[in-house]
């Protein structure tokens, strides 16, 4: 019998070749979109999965709670935590250690290949508790000894050119004896954590007397990134009571509250907002929901066009299925008959789709920056995936229309008395109207995302970034140079201003806050601000506008000085500066803050305009700009406003000036609008695929309708022939087919606009500043949906509507 359903469908699939070429397009298109999106998905959700026991691992969360009701969540905690947890602890069965010390040069000797990379430190359990891929070396002592490293492979590669470099040394200017490679390791793209170096943690003990000492009796930092692995069957809440029982014996009493939790590895990647020093960006665990009901979408009303297709083509089979119930075949033989035929097209779409994705994915890789594959490497619940979804479409497919066609009575088939229920007509009408609003949803959805990227990249950020240079101050020579390299770089023809900074807006570091208030005010907690440090050509450099009292002065003595942005004089209940004095008591990196032994006494000289300094979804806040000469935050930078003329030439001459203060300092600069448009990154790869789907939906939805109305010509064949006898015009025959369904199109419209003014609503809550969704804008994409929509059913109407009637008439 199999063999029978399949030669009757393959010849029913060449018998239809236009309805059943739109049905495979229709089917391949949506499924190669569901499959790339799946991928990225699936990727996305098994973040940190690669690690062995990797459900047993968990980051210890430190949550604090400030005098004054402040709360904050910081993904490090101090260093006896971890080591007394492995001694004292039977429910865990390891536990180790990982922090940054900042940037460091790394050098080759070999061939003086030199990087600027994060000097990332780890205790001997890390590779042991967390188990990369090891490339090469023996991951349980590769960190045991000091002055040893492990490198990634990409690493190994920009560093020797091979991966097989176990043995060899390299140099950083931390400390002078060099270090000896013990392990090369991969690491994935779906992992949180993200180096390229990872240096033995016994180096700081040996090396230095104060690391050493702090570590001793350090209960309260924040410094150390700290994992466990529990062993099999052990709660996870109960050593989280334990670690707050242990902490609060050995802990100094302090007004903060102060509490510790257990988060599993795997949420790391998605739940990790507002938990600092988390590396990397992480994501949100609701772009996955979305992604994934686009992905469905697609699918779904690739599986409407099929079963409107087929319900509106069954009376060319009518004969058919007369036949075969006169000759003896029940509703069941009829019913794996048609399924039969859906689950044959679904799996020629499914292997056309498959193919299309693995020609796809080297690109779709290079926009996504992932690793997707398709292949043997591929996960097995992958493979299960693709076999579950070819059944389930071709059954979502087939089912209805199976069931429909197999039901119809034989008798009033060879009388041919079939006519289309209204039930059956409604059902259809009620699918077109789903594809319809699933596709003017994706319109709305893709031109929202583009109007507020677009309306990001235009806004008015109180400063000007373009054409700005910033160049990295790395060494020590460098920063004790920097008039000299300063003053050369304003002499350069291409230059038109240059300014020394501690940080800069839209910085890729961390950005720092000190704790700041009036002196002599009676208030119970400083004012938090964020801060940098600059010199008098800031903000001549970066067109910011001063709107009260002065700039800074070239002169020693205004090493105290300070300028606040609008926000921050608000804040203080200043209006006018008049070098008002403040005490700053302590300044924040990341993680807790560091208090001062004594306040730093300053003085307000000036009011700055506000200006953003972070990404537009954060709100403005108060900022604080202290001399370049001051005592809280050496300067990191020189930042250059430079002519659009050649402007590779300068900066090659900018290199050339450094260099001549620090032959070994290694040249790294960024442009800083292009380093802005790194925070809406994820935002435009968003665009894109809301795009790319978009006209996806549009293009299947649109060959349905026109399949639909290719059938409805024909089936009114003899009517629209009468109609142009007896006068009717080419636009009265063209409405006359295309009302009906701009009329579905209306009715979808009216379905849409709700849900995808909703859905966007909580989309733009992610930023501060953002558009308002305009009744236009979803009008526009109604008569958008509506148009096209127009268009394809013109095709057809105009041609069954310039066809000969005599013609039509004569062969009814």
């Amino acid at each position: 019998m199999l063999r029978n359903y399949l030669k009757i469908a393959f010849r029913n699939l060449f018998n239809n070749k236009a309805y059943s070429l739109i049905n495979l397009f229709g089917l391949t298109t949506g499924l190669i979109c569901f499959w790339l999106i799946g991928l990225y998905i699936f990727d996305e959700l098994t973040f940190d999965s690669f690690h062995k026991d990797a459900g047993r691992i968990y980051r210890i969360i430190e949550h604090k709670t400030s005098a004054t009701g402040k709360e904050s969540k910081i993904a490090g905690v101090a260093w006896n935590i971890s080591d007394r947890i492995k001694k004292e602890f039977p429910a865990v069965d390891n536990a180790c250690r990982l922090t940054v010390f900042g940037r460091s040069p790394i050098i080759n000797d070999e061939n003086r290949n030199t990087f600027y990379e994060d000097y990332y430190a780890a205790d001997a359990a890390f590779l042991n508790v967390l188990d990369f891929p090891m490339v090469q070396g023996d991951r349980t002592t590769a960190l045991k000894a000091p002055y040893t490293v492990v490198v990634s492979d990409e690493m190994a590669l920009k560093l020797f050119g091979s991966k097989n470099i176990v043995g060899k040394v390299i140099r950083t200017n931390r400390e002078g004896t060099p270090y000896t490679i013990t392990g090369v390791m991969h690491i994935p793209k779906n992992s949180h954590l993200d180096f390229n170096l990872l240096f033995s943690e016994a180096t700081s003990i040996t090396s230095s007397n104060d690391f050493r000492n702090f570590t001793t009796s350090d209960w309260s930092s924040n410094t150390f990134a700290t994992y466990i692995k529990i062993k099999a069957g052990q709660s996870a809440p109960g050593i989280a009571s334990g670690i707050n029982k242990l902490v609060a014996t050995n802990r100094f009493a302090n007004a903060d509250k102060s509490s510790f939790t257990l988060q599993p590895l795997k949420d790391i990647h998605f739940y990790s907002s507002g938990i600092d020093r988390t590396p990397g960006p992480g994501s949100n665990i609701m772009y996955m929901y979305v992604f994934a009901l686009v992905g469905i979408f697609v699918l779904l009303i690739a599986c409407i066009n099929y079963v409107n297709l087929t319900t509106a083509l069954f009376s060319t089979r009518s004969k058919e299925i007369a036949v075969r119930k006169v000759s003896g075949a029940d509703q069941k033989n009829l019913v794996s008959q048609f399924i039969t035929e859906a689950l044959l097209l679904t799996l020629i779409a499914q292997v056309l789709a498959l193919i299309c994705v693995k020609l796809l994915l080297p690109a779709f890789n290079a926009f996504t920056e992932k690793q997707l594959s398709l292949g043997t490497s591929t996960n097995i619940r992958i493979w299960l995936g693709i076999l579950l979804i070819t059944l389930l479409v071709g059954l979502l497919a087939g089912i209805y229309p199976a069931f429909y066609q197999a039901r119809l009575k034989p008798f009033l088939l060879l009388k041919n008395k079939i006519q289309v229920a209204k039930g059956h007509l409604s059902f259809r009408r009620v699918l077109v109207i789903v594809q319809f609003s699933l596709s003017i949803i994706m319109i709305i959805v893709t031109l929202v995302v583009y109007l507020q990227l677009k309306y990001i990249g235009k806004k008015d950020l109180g400063f000007k970034k373009d054409q700005l240079v910033v160049v990295d101050i790395n060494s020590r020579a460098v920063r004790n140079g920097a008039e000299r390299i300063k003053t050369e770089y304003a002499r350069l023809a291409g230059v038109k201003s240059v300014c020394v900074t501690s940080r800069v807006p839209g910085e890729w570091k961390t950005l720092p806050k000190v704790k700041l208030q009036k002196s002599g005010s009676q208030a119970p907690e400083n004012e938090t601000m964020y801060y940098i440090a600059a010199d008098d050509q800031f903000l001549r450099t970066y067109n910011v506008g001063l709107q009260h009292g002065r700039n800074f002065m070239q002169a020693e003595g205004d090493s105290t000085a300070l300028l606040v942005n609008e926000a921050a004089a608000h804040m203080l209940g200043i209006k006018e500066p008049g070098e008002q004095p403040v005490d700053v008591s302590g300044i924040q990196f990341s993680g807790e803050f560091t208090a001062f032994v004594r306040p730093m006494q300053l003085r307000i000289v000036g009011i700055v305009k506000d200006f953003n300094f972070q990404s537009l979804r954060e709100p403005l806040a108060p900022m604080v700009i202290g001399y370049k000469n001051n005592p809280i935050h050496a300067i990191d930078y020189f930042t250059a406003k430079v002519a659009a003329g050649n402007m590779r030439k300068t900066i090659k001459q900018m290199e050339t000036v450094l260099h001549q203060v620090d032959p070994d300092h290694l040249f790294e600069y960024n442009f800083l609008d292009k380093q802005w448009e790194l925070f809406y990154r994820e935002d435009q790869k968003r665009q894109v695929i809301f795009l790319s789907v978009t006209c996806m939906t549009i293009l299947i939805a649109c060959l349905g309708l026109f399949g639909l109305v290719t059938f409805a010509a024909r089936q009114r064949t003899k009517e629209i022939g009468i109609r142009k006898v007896l006068g009717a015009s080419v636009s009265h025959v063209v409405m006359l087919l295309s009302k009906d369904f701009l009329k579905l199109v209306l009715i979808a419209s009216l379905v849409a606009f709700p849900v995808a003014g909703w859905a966007m609503y909580k989309w733009l809550q992610d930023f501060a500043y953002r558009i308002h969704l305009s009744i236009w804008l979803f009008v526009g994409a109604g008569l958008l949906a509506a148009l096209i929509a127009l268009c394809t059913i013109s095709f057809q109407a105009i041609k069954a509507a310039l066809s000969n009637p005599v013609k039509a008439l004569r062969s009814e």
